[in-house]
């Protein structure tokens, strides 16, 4: 490699191992996420104990250096039902980065992912120097490893970059072509480091063993049965080596296999997050145990069950997805895959690692539908990542040039705010995702069949589930008010598919101007403040139809765009946290910039429906009550209509009432609501107890009891006046 070229990346990688040992702790970030505290605190064990249990000296020092938040999720297993403990992840990685952590703590472990990425760097501009000149093979590794979502990895302590190292390894020491007799010693060598390599990545996920086929057919096809020899010697060598210290350090060779395991959170120092079961009752925190299983490799052996319009669905999420899309967090891969089309197609070693990289994805695609991402501690697609590097190795020549441009462009366009803000975004409702707010991402689909997509509500409302972001819309009770002088996004999804969809849409703030946007139906209101209007919009087929779980959604795409806006007042209620160490407000005042309020009414045929017959069995009305006082009648009555009576949902029948005064007017109309205890079918009774409020000034009053289809009439507008009315005496106290 030219002095050059060997000046720039060691300049790049001095600034990129210095800067994460800037970082003051406690600092930035403030807290660890994900899978992070088993693989800290592991290697703080090896690095102080020399070993991998957990006792109270381990669980003190997560408050070391993130004293600010409890830890959550820490990954335990145990093999004597929580008498013994140990970390319930794969130490290897933690045993890698345990001399940096020893001497810089958690930001060794950022310092250690550096230096890996450089190390990917330096390989890839040695294999691809060998078809380009040096300096624009240096620039495509960089971009290649920098403009990817990998790079947001290396401020995570956790072992993806360390995977994506052990995956380049294997491949630059493993795709060679054997030259002198001294070329081919080195080379056997090479070999057994390309299978010692590999044996790393697959000791943390068995599937990335597919990404050895590549090395195993240049050996095969080129018959060096010797060399193959050797790499299966070493990859064999390294995977029972480091089974054979898992043994060594908890019983088991891996933390994957034949122990209970639970993810816990440790709330305060000087406590175990989970005591040793002594009798037949359950132990602590033991929700935190349940499907224990359920986080071991035994979901490995298993069919799956492939359902193809699922499997279609998140191929198409994989591909360009905005929360997971190789086209928009890898576009290297991309353009690597591109480039071979057009230089490499015959390559047969280029074609099996283009195999390799699919069955990766299959696996993850067909063994967890709902969760191939990385579950909710994720960016980009985190469980993917891990195979990333092979893509660099299906490019020989970068020509035309200019690709390379067009990739950085790329990159900037979805990845600068990444690049430049790996660990976090001061913006509200923050989330790993906040990113995906920005222009260019907007323009691509939502993942609506996926699970554990932070930043997001998903609320059921009138027999539907709404998915809608949180910093635009804020759910309050039945409705949601949305964020003004912009457009919110929301999508709507029910079992079956819906011909009209009602809404209720309100204006808080005068001289606005509201729009609604369903598929082929565009309504615009212009409301008075605080004027409220029904709207019916006919969406036509559905957006799209999504899979979740084996359930077919049917999704509609909601667009509702506001001029204006106001700040309005909320108050957040806390429940008191499970780690009372920590303090917390119970009760927090927030501002919400709103510029609608919309509510969800259902399918517009079900507020059509005549659910407005009934019966009065009997209604036991006290004569006398206390003036102001919240009191009870036991009612009974029967759905005489031909319509089951729903009790869920905005558009819901609730028994209410009326009060009038001695003159017959009215004193107060819109009674308290009392909601039915279940759905009522035609003919069926119903008996609960109403409640209702007394007058707050003593008289002598009429009790009028009426029900109401919320948002559409009351029961005695609809069925000729039957009510039940009682003369109630309210007495002062």
């Amino acid at each position: 490699m030219g002095r050059t070229t060997r000046l720039v990346l060691v300049c790049l990688g001095l600034f990129l191992v210095l800067f994460p040992l800037t970082l003051h702790k406690p600092g930035v970030p403030a807290a660890m996420k994900a899978d992070e505290p088993a693989y800290y605190l592991m290697a703080q064990s090896l690095v102080r104990d020399a070993d991998l249990r957990v006792e109270i000296r381990d669980v003190n020092r997560v408050f070391e250096e993130f004293p600010f938040a409890p830890a959550q999720n820490l990954l335990l297993m145990s093999p004597d039902r929580w008498s013994t403990v140990y970390y319930g992840k794969p130490y290897l990685y933690s045993l890698f980065a345990a001399p940096l952590v020893a001497l810089f703590g958690a930001n060794g472990m950022v310092a250690f992912n550096m230096l890996l990425t450089m190390g990917m760097i330096w390989m890839g501009t040695l294999w691809l120097r060998r078809w380009n000149p040096e300096p624009l093979a240096a620039l495509f590794s960089v971009g290649f490893f920098l403009l990817s979502v990998g790079f947001s990895y290396v401020f995570w302590m956790q072992p993806e970059v360390f995977n994506m190292a052990a995956v380049a390894a294997c491949l630059f020491f493993g795709l060679y072509e054997p030259g002198s007799e001294e070329g081919r010693e080195r080379h056997w060598r090479w070999a057994a480091l390309s299978g010692a390599a590999l044996a790393l990545a697959v000791y943390n996920k068995p599937m990335l063993a597919a990404l050895g086929l590549p090395v195993l057919w240049q050996m095969l096809r080129t018959r060096r049965f010797r060399e193959l020899g050797v790499w299966l010697a070493g990859a064999a060598l390294c995977l029972g080596l480091a089974a054979g210290v898992s043994v060594a350090l908890t019983g088991k060779p891996t933390a994957y296999l034949g122990m209970e395991r639970a993810g816990l959170r440790v709330c305060r120092p000087d406590e175990m997050p989970i005591q040793p079961e002594t009798t037949t009752a359950e132990p602590r925190h033991v929700e935190a145990q349940k499907g224990g299983e359920a986080r071991s490799w035994f979901w490995i052996f298993r069919i799956p069950r492939v359902n193809p319009e699922s499997l279609l669905e998140n191929l198409g999420y994989f591909l360009w997805g905005r929360h997971t899309g190789l086209l928009l967090y890898m576009p290297f891969g991309i353009l690597a895959v591109l480039l071979f089309l057009l230089h490499g197609r015959r390559s047969g070693v280029g074609w099996v690692t283009l195999g390799s990289l699919a069955i990766v994805a299959l696996f993850f695609l067909l063994w967890i539908p709902f969760n191939w991402h990385g579950g909710g501690g994720f960016v980009g697609n985190r469980y993917f990542v891990n195979a990333y590097p092979a893509f660099l190795f299906l490019v020989t020549r970068i020509a035309p040039a200019w690709t390379v441009a067009a990739g950085y462009a790329w990159g900037g366009l979805f990845l600068s705010t990444l690049l430049f803000q790996p660990i976090g975004f001061p913006v509200a409702f923050p989330t790993l995702q906040s990113h995906t707010r920005n222009s260019p991402f907007r323009l691509f689909p939502l993942e609506l069949s996926l699970q554990g997509i932070p930043g997001y509500h998903r609320v059921g409302r009138s027999g539907a589930r709404v998915v809608v972001r949180r910093d635009l819309a804020l759910p309050m009770g039945e409705s949601f008010w949305l964020h003004g002088g912009t457009e919110v996004e929301m999508w709507i999804e029910t079992f079956e598919p819906v011909e009209r969809m009602a809404f209720l849409v309100a204006n808080p703030v005068p001289g606005n101007a509201i729009e609604l946007e369903m598929g082929d139906a565009r309504e615009r209101l212009e409301l008075a403040g605080d004027e409220s209007r029904m709207v019916t919009l006919q969406p036509g087929e559905p957006d799209k139809v999504s899979w979740v779980r084996g359930q077919r959604y049917h999704a509609y795409r909601l667009s509702v765009r506001t001029a204006r806006g106001t700040n309005r007042t909320w108050t957040v209620e806390v429940a008191p946290p499970p780690c009372t160490w920590f303090a917390f407000n119970p009760k927090l005042v927030e501002d919400f910039f709103t510029g609608a309020e919309l509510t969800y009414l259902g399918p517009a045929a079900g507020l059509e429906k005549d659910v407005y017959a009934l019966e009065w069995v009997f209604a036991r009305v006290p004569p006398r009550v206390t003036a102001g006082e919240t009191f009870e009648v036991g009612v009974k009555l029967i759905n005489r209509s031909r319509e089951t009576w729903p009790n869920e949902g905005a558009a819901r029948v609730a028994l209410s009432y009326h009060w009038l005064d001695a003159a017959g007017r009215r004193v107060v109309w819109d009674g308290e609501r009392t909601d039915l205890p279940r759905p009522v079918p035609p003919g069926e009774p119903v008996t609960t107890r109403q409640a209702v409020k007394a007058p707050s000034v003593p008289g002598t009053y009429t009790l009028v009891l009426d029900p109401v289809f919320e948002q559409v009439a009351w029961f005695s507008d609809k069925n000729g006046g039957k009510m039940v009315r009682a003369v109630v005496e309210v007495v002062g106290e």
